[in-house]
């Protein structure tokens, strides 16, 4: 991956857990993936796509759709499916992940925005 095409600057988030006093763990507030006390922030080359609109609870939302991809890191290596990406003010939830490059150097992450966290 070129460094000229890494132009967006990116956080993962970690939605965390909570107890409900119950004895029951629920979901928590979204917050930023910290490593060494920093928001693990780093450049990617973000690529958004044409949307559509998707029926969800009997309504229809619009979502978009981006491919972000991310030089490899052991840091973002922790990230999963289920933590969330924040870039370009907006928060965008990540559908899958794959090492691509010849040597796995390069995260790509497929994400959607505008829909259900």
């Amino acid at each position: 991956m070129k460094i000229g095409n890494l132009r967006d600057l990116v956080t993962f988030q970690r939605r965390g857990a909570t107890d409900d006093g119950y004895g029951n763990v629920t979901s928590g507030d979204w917050a930023d993936i910290e490593i060494d006390d920093q928001p693990l922030t780093v450049w990617a080359d973000m690529l958004e796509r044409l949307g559509g609109e998707k029926l969800a609870s009997g309504a229809q939302e619009a979502s978009r759709a981006a491919t972000i991809r991310v030089r490899r890191t052991d840091a973002v290596l922790d990230v999963t499916s289920s933590d969330r990406i924040a870039a370009r003010g907006e928060y965008w939830n990540i559908r899958s992940i794959a090492t691509v490059g010849r040597k796995g150097e390069v995260l790509e992450f497929l994400c959607e925005a505008g829909g259900p966290t």
